[in-house]
């Protein structure tokens, strides 16, 4: 359990799906752009760690990126990632990039990548976590999270800096 939650440490942005619209192969459709829906996704996925909505963090996440986690299954990857928290995050903001399109890497297939940052507000004064974020369309037309990066100062948050995060891990 330990190598599990070790595993999960660098995968703290937790999230939430959202269907896309008519979602057909190319992963949109519908009266909602496909980048809009996967910015949605994403800033719901931040969200969902703020508001410690476990269970729905585990059902964002490609079933790739939960076995990867150690979890064979939703119930497992939630107790891989449930966490408590010594302060509540209740004025805490999310801010989104604009998606990119990236190239399938490793075990990664292509989709959207984008920058997502969490101000922690008041809970933590001047903490901002910056991500890179790859979304793919799944089965049950939602965007899903298949994989998270953590972003420092150094590496910017545009679309350069995504794409850079995504292919290197």
């Amino acid at each position: 359990m330990a190598a599990r939650i070790g595993r999960a440490a660098g995968v703290l942005v937790m999230g939430v799906a959202l269907p896309v619209a008519g979602c057909d192969d190319t992963g949109g459709g519908g009266s909602e752009k496909p980048d809009a829906a996967a910015i949605k996704a994403a800033r719901a996925f931040q969200q969902a760690s703020v508001d410690q909505d476990w269970e729905a963090a585990c059902e964002a996440r490609t079933e790739r990126l939960r076995k990867s986690m150690g979890a064979d299954s939703i119930a497992e990857c939630v107790e891989i990632t449930k966490t408590s928290r010594i302060r509540a995050y209740s004025d805490a903001r999310v801010t989104t990039g604009e998606t990119v399109k990236v190239e399938a890497f490793g075990p990664h297939p292509a989709g959207v990548g984008l920058w997502v940052a969490l101000d922690a507000g008041s809970a933590a004064p001047g903490m901002i976590a910056h991500t890179a974020l790859r979304l793919v369309p799944g089965e049950r037309g939602a965007w899903l999270v298949d994989q998270a990066v953590n972003l420092d100062e150094t590496m910017g948050t545009g679309a350069k800096a995504v794409r850079a995060a995504l292919a290197r891990k």
